[in-house]
């Protein structure tokens, strides 16, 4: 990644990469990688312009999201 704040990141299936950074106040941007693919790189709301770290809403409906995608790209 660039040098763009990093607001939350997690490994799934100790495959995928998923992180969310800081595009302006109130927006991010979740992408899920391997080293290989970008499979989702979407922009996501950040509550409270995430002032003091994600919202936990705001991280179970990444998490959530970084799921459904990966799933369905290993079903194809």
């Amino acid at each position: 990644m660039s040098n763009a704040e990093v607001i939350w990141e997690s490994k799934l299936d100790d495959k995928w990469d998923c992180i969310v950074t800081r595009v302006s106040e109130y927006q991010g941007r979740l992408i899920v990688s391997d080293k290989d693919e970008i499979i989702l790189n979407e922009s996501v709301p950040l509550a409270y312009g995430a002032a003091f770290g994600p919202d936990i809403d705001d991280v179970a409906q990444w998490q959530d999201k970084c799921v459904e995608v990966v799933d369905k790209y290993q079903m194809n």
